[in-house]
């Protein structure tokens, strides 16, 4: 399997591009504008199939599905609880929970069936919303959309950032390739942080 890490080493720090700087209002709601706009970056990719798929507010999987013409898989790569402050500044504010308090920190794969990894994904998640959500945060068969509209919840998205990073993989070091951040909400609560790094042999990046 083809994933933008080496060693097996998977750090517990977010991702997160979105300037600190920025109101929190203003990083959740209708104010971005210019380069802060994830949507603005996104218009500058060629392919219309990425910008769909960056700018979408649905079901990555069953985009990447119909773009795979085939089911994929959920490969859960590393699993972990950890203070919520370990994972990166503005982590904590964004899911509002206190710094010292625990989050699970996933990392996770959505493959072919011959194992060629169409995405990696990085979540940081809050526990204890809700009974039943906890099965969904850590499932390793069901993706993480598919398990929490079954349940009934994560719905509501924020897109918070898109842009290109390297894949590095068994097909090339360094790659660009396309990636979204977004925030996932249960009812009015902030419930999980989720980057997705797309694989540029199958999503262009250009």
């Amino acid at each position: 399997m083809s994933v933008p890490t080496s060693c097996g080493v998977f750090p517990a720090a977010f991702p997160l591009d979105v300037p600190l700087d920025v109101p929190l209002d203003a990083i959740l709601g209708a104010a971005l504008d210019g380069t802060a706009d994830p949507r603005e970056r996104i218009r500058h990719f060629s392919s219309p199939l990425t910008r769909m798929l960056l700018s979408s507010e649905g079901l990555t999987t069953t985009l990447l599905e119909s773009m795979a013409g085939e089911p994929l898989h959920l490969t859960c790569l590393a699993q972990l609880r950890t203070p919520a402050r370990d994972t990166g500044n503005g982590v904590p504010a964004l899911l509002r929970i206190d710094g010292g308090g625990d989050v699970l920190v996933r990392y996770s794969a959505t493959t072919r069936t011959g194992g060629q990894a169409l995405s990696v994904n990085h979540v940081v998640a809050r526990l204890g919303l809700a009974p039943g959500l906890e099965p969904c945060l850590t499932s390793r068969s069901i993706p993480l959309g598919p398990a929490l509209t079954a349940a009934g919840t994560g719905y509501r998205r924020t897109l918070l950032d898109a842009g290109r990073r390297p894949w590095t993989g068994d097909d090339g070091p360094g790659r660009p390739a396309a990636y979204k951040t977004y925030l996932v909400w249960h009812s009015d609560d902030p419930l999980a942080l989720i980057n997705e790094l797309f694989n540029p042999s199958a999503v262009p990046a250009a």
